[in-house]
C-alpha cells in the first residue's frame, strides 16, 4: 500500500509504503531508512508478531543498528479493556461476533 502523509498545514508531504514481510508489516517512508540497509530498501518502522506477542519496532536514528523502541502492544488488545465484557453485553455484541 502506498500513501502520502501530509503535515497539518500541507507544507510537508512524505510518501510512504507499507509492505508485508515475514511475520510482520514494514513501513517505508521515502528518505528514511535503517543502519545496515541500502537507501530505499528498509523502513524504520515494523509491526510484527514475536514470541506470540504483537509488537512495534522503531528505529529513530539511522546510525544505530538496533531499534530504539520495542513496544509490546498486548496491553492494547480490545479484550484487555477493563469494562470489555460489560460494554459488549450492553451493545448486544457476542463473542462469536468479535471473532469475525
Amino acid at each position: 500500500m502506498k500513501t502520502s502523509l501530509r503535515d497539518h498545514d500541507g507544507e510537508r508531504v512524505i510518501h510512504a509504503e507499507a509492505a508485508e514481510e515475514q511475520n510482520g508489516l514494514a513501513i517505508y517512508p521515502t528518505g528514511y531508512g535503517c543502519f545496515a540497509c541500502a537507501d530505499g530498501t528498509a523502513g524504520p518502522i515494523r509491526l510484527e508478531v514475536h514470541d506470540g506477542r504483537l509488537r512495534l519496532l522503531v528505529w529513530d536514528d539511522i546510525n544505530f543498528e538496533d531499534p530504539s523502541h520495542e513496544i509490546d502492544l498486548e496491553g492494547a488488545r480490545e479484550d484487555h479493556r477493563r469494562d470489555y465484557h460489560r460494554r459488549n453485553v450492553r451493545a448486544g455484541v457476542t463473542v462469536a461476533d468479535l471473532a469475525r
